[in-house]
């Protein structure tokens, strides 16, 4: 019988050499990957966000988590259990924050004496040209829309041209647009104010708070726009003022007696404290009534975030929504019964979140 020629068994040697280095390597990354998840899990619980690292994890956590769905049975497949037992926190974690936005909801549907449907969007401060918006809004065919990051045009133009839909509003536009807010309503708005909280921050955005007249006990209803992180001056991430905004909103609305909805841009996902802080004296309309996970922004016709758009690539890199940033909230007379994020966004980086409610 003849060998094998000296270079086939050099050729399958390097081969079973290399698999080996990779396998070793993939590995290591997958161990270095659930070590890190257990860190952050670890110290999120004992230190919280306290450490600005810990709530720039937060932020984007369930992102984290994601990749083990696929690495546990990965790792279980391959007969790897170490790697498996690592897995499991990030797997842990994922399925009791989101496992219940996956189950199938409930189709039965009590009896309600009334509906009521709201739509909250930012429209990031579009100066001409609505008719994307327009028609997005008709399309919804919510009660009330909560509208942030309003320019001066869209507060003269926008009210006019839903004048037949929506008779009673309520804008407010700044030099900034991002600070405008607006309020669109088929039931009567019996008082309005708007406000930007700038004794307590140094540059806020909107909020807007309106008494609107249903068929039975009014509705309180808060349009929110707080700070987004990278507010802070000199600081890459930095929650502090989102905080102090959340806070005092949950002062002035805590007072409001009957049903109270906060709706708006709150730039926040929902692994926060801030998230937390609201959720504890507030529903939250989607995990409620939605089902999947809710994101709402980036969307790719409103071109990428200003962090990214700064970076060499930024221009290249996919766009798509990966964060929950557009909330309704509410308590008292009230169930939310659907929510779902709309599916397109009138050249805004924000899709719009409707939410139908039954009024108790």
């Amino acid at each position: 019988m003849s060998a094998a020629p000296i270079t086939t068994i050099q050729t399958s040697s390097s081969a079973r050499y290399w698999l080996g280095v990779a396998g070793y390597l993939l590995r290591a990354l997958i161990g270095a990957y659930g070590l890190s998840v257990l860190l952050h899990l670890i110290l999120n619980l004992l230190i919280g966000e306290r450490w600005l690292l810990i709530a720039l994890f937060n932020t984007f956590a369930h992102l984290l988590w994601i990749p083990a769905l696929v690495l546990l049975p990965l790792s279980l497949l391959l007969r790897q259990w170490r790697l498996a037992v690592l897995l499991i926190p990030a797997v842990a974690a994922f399925l009791v924050n989101y496992g219940g936005q996956f189950i199938p909801r409930d189709a039965t549907v009590r009896a309600a004496q009334a509906e009521l449907t709201l739509l909250t969007f930012n429209v990031m401060a579009q100066r001409d040209n609505f008719d994307a918006i327009t028609a997005l809004i008709r399309e919804a065919d919510a009660d009330i829309v909560v509208l942030q990051e309003i320019s001066q045009t869209a507060a003269e133009a926008l009210p006019r041209l839903l004048a037949d839909t929506y008779p009673h509003a309520d804008f407010h536009a700044r030099a900034n647009p991002t600070a405008g807010m607006g309020l669109l309503s088929r039931y009567p708005i019996q008082s309005a104010e708007y406000w930007r909280p700038v004794e307590l921050v140094p540059q806020p955005l909107g909020y807007q708070r309106a008494t609107i007249i249903l068929d039975g006990p009014p509705l309180t209803l808060y349009n929110a726009h707080p700070s987004h992180p990278g507010m802070v001056p000199g600081a890459f991430f930095d929650p502090t003022y989102r905080g102090i905004e959340i806070r005092d909103l949950l002062s002035r609305a805590a007072d409001a007696t009957g049903s109270v909805i906060l709706a708006g841009d709150f730039n926040l996902p929902d692994l926060t404290d801030d998230y937390a802080a609201i959720t504890a004296r507030y529903q939250d309309a989607y995990k409620e009534a939605g089902w999947g996970l809710g994101w709402t922004f980036p969307d790719a016709t409103g071109g990428p975030p200003p962090q990214l758009a700064r970076l060499p690539v930024g221009q290249l890199v996919p766009i798509f929504p990966v964060l929950r940033l557009d909330y309704v909230f509410y308590r008292g007379d009230l169930r939310a019964t659907a929510a779902e994020v709309w599916p397109t966004s009138a050249g805004s980086d924000h899709r719009p979140v409707r939410v139908r409610f039954a009024l108790e």
